[in-house]
């Protein structure tokens, strides 16, 4: 109601309705808007910065785990590699480091940079197992474990003159009943 009263007030000299409050209350929408234009300023340019940093992690990424694993693998196109590339480059440019994409790419890079790891390090333990044995069997001496040694001479083995051993067998199975 006193919004109404002061909107039908009129100006004594001029008799035009008084306007300072429409005036003021515009002034204070025109220092808000300012006042979000520059919070808007600000916060863009500090999510600018945060996608720089974003973008050079990602490219840091690409450059040395993406990098291995790409090159690892074999393609039977060469094309097909280019492509792939190019689109993991769109990811990094857009930082796009939420894109679901670039976060299974980055978790089979990694997965592939440990199975890697992990067979070095195997192939690292055979090898010095494989000289162990190898060193350890050279000579005679060696081979023997505890109180036990090479037999002397070979043992005597019955030769094809000893006999045929299933009428061996017959015989002492009739020999029994």
């Amino acid at each position: 109601m006193a919004s109404e009263l002061s909107e039908k007030k009129l100006d004594a000299a001029t008799g035009n309705p008084d306007l300072s409050n429409v005036l003021a209350h515009i002034k204070s929408l025109e220092q808000a808007k300012s006042d979000l234009e520059l919070r808007l300023k600000e916060t863009e340019q500090r999510a600018e910065r945060m996608s720089v940093k974003t973008r050079e992690s990602m490219q840091s990424a690409m450059d040395t785990l993406m990098k291995k694993w790409m090159d690892a693998v074999d393609t039977k196109d060469e094309v097909v590699k280019t492509q792939f590339k190019t689109g993991l480059d769109k990811l990094v440019t857009t930082s796009a480091e939420e894109n679901g994409v670039w976060q299974m790419m980055v978790a089979a890079s990694a997965l592939h940079d440990r199975q890697e790891h992990n067979l070095e390090k195997l192939r690292v333990e055979n090898n010095e197992l494989r000289s162990k044995v190898d060193t350890m069997f050279t000579s005679p001496e060696s081979r023997v474990v505890g109180q036990k040694s090479k037999a002397g001479e070979e043992p005597s083995r019955a030769g094809p003159d000893a006999g045929d051993c299933w009428a061996a067998f017959e015989k002492a199975i009739h020999s029994e009943f």
